[in-house]
């Protein structure tokens, strides 16, 4: 229930509940819509498409929970990469990081990575290759539905591996097929860069959750990334920062939910708050009634004895407003009565007074 306040009339405590009110609803469907995303999900953790921290279909913590269990050393990286520290023998994942924009720093530091028996793995479209190569592969939207392993991956135990159909690539001189389809197009390719190694997968299934646990897909998946030392996955073109502490690691709808609730909790405390300036009065102050105005006139008029001397004047007055003006429009019938009749008592005389009172704010 909300408390009376003397600093609003009732006009602003309508206003204040309306608010809280709206404030509610919001909060209300937000929570909805959260649970309604947490069931559909079954509690999967969402996140951007690539992430070592998302269990999501497109995520890749399948992947990385895999390598976890085979015994190497997964490190999510989540502050640039030129500020990280890397083991020269270790691989770099960069998965689904799309047309992100990486420093010439950061650049170097994959590039001298590679030179020094490294590895850097690039699942999907990546624009950053362009700049990390000189004369890269190009990716095309082309895709196939399966490929068979070749080059370095080739392997009896691998047969055909699924894809989604995604992309390919027009290799460069310098690239191997690692994967191939049906037709011939290539689907994942490696370079050797110096004493590193440089691996391009243009369909991102194969890591993906989705994929992972189709036959041969972890096998291929693994034997790509070909773990010498750590494997760090590049979490920070996903968001997730070093210096971002509890929020950041928030899933996106709690971190919504969280500030519209702060949002509503600052419109109530401003709806409850005292309001600036002077306070409104609880009750609507009004002039003095015309009834007590007219009384009082008559009381004076009835000590004097001369009703009909102020009723002759007030019709005077009228008439030379209707005369002159054309006014009375505004005049109920007693009023009119009262101004053009002949009739002499103390209520036509308040009638009367009434009258000439509306043809004088007509006037004005």
């Amino acid at each position: 229930m909300i408390p009376p306040s003397t600093t609003l009339t009732e006009e602003g405590r309508r206003t204040r509940r309306t608010l809280l009110w709206v404030g509610g609803l919001v909060v209300l469907l937000n929570l909805v819509v959260w649970l309604g995303g947490l069931f559909s999900s079954g509690g999967a953790v969402t996140g951007p498409d690539g992430s070592s921290y998302v269990t999501t279909r497109a995520g890749t913590a399948a992947l990385a929970g895999t390598l976890e269990r085979l015994g190497y050393d997964v490190v999510r990286v989540r502050r640039p990469l030129d500020e990280a520290t890397f083991d020269p023998t270790g691989t770099v994942v960069l998965a689904d990081v799309g047309e992100t924009d990486y420093t010439a720093d950061e650049l170097n530091r994959l590039e001298v990575m590679m030179q020094s028996l490294g590895r850097v793995v690039a699942v999907g479209p990546n624009t950053a290759v362009a700049r990390l190569l000189a004369d890269p592969p190009v990716w095309r939207s082309e895709g196939a539905a399966a490929a068979r392993p070749a080059g370095s991956l080739d392997d009896a135990s691998i047969t055909d591996v699924p894809l989604s159909g995604f992309g390919s690539f027009e290799a460069a001189p310098g690239d191997r097929p690692l994967l191939v389809a049906d037709d011939g197009r290539m689907v994942a390719i490696e370079r050797i860069v110096g004493d590193g190694t440089f691996v391009w997968l243009a369909d991102p299934l194969p890591v993906q959750n989705q994929g992972l646990g189709a036959p041969d897909a972890a096998v291929a998946a693994v034997g790509m990334i070909d773990p010498n030392g750590p494997i760090y996955f590049d979490e920070f073109r996903h968001g997730f920062r070093e210096e971002g502490g509890f929020w950041s690691l928030l899933p996106s709808r709690w971190r919504t939910v969280l500030t519209m609730m702060a949002v509503v909790g600052v419109l109530g405390l401003i709806a409850y708050g005292r309001r600036f300036g002077p306070p409104y009065d609880r009750h609507r102050r009004l002039p003095p009634g015309r009834e007590l105005y007219l009384d009082s006139v008559a009381g004076i008029l009835q000590r004097s004895g001369d009703t009909e001397a102020a009723l002759e004047s007030i019709r005077a007055q009228a008439r030379q407003w209707f005369d002159r003006d054309g006014g009375g429009a505004g005049l109920d019938r007693e009023a009119r009565e009262a101004l053009e009749g002949s009739d002499i008592s103390e209520q036509t005389l308040m009638a009367a007074d009434r009258g000439l009172a509306t043809l004088t704010r007509e006037k004005k």
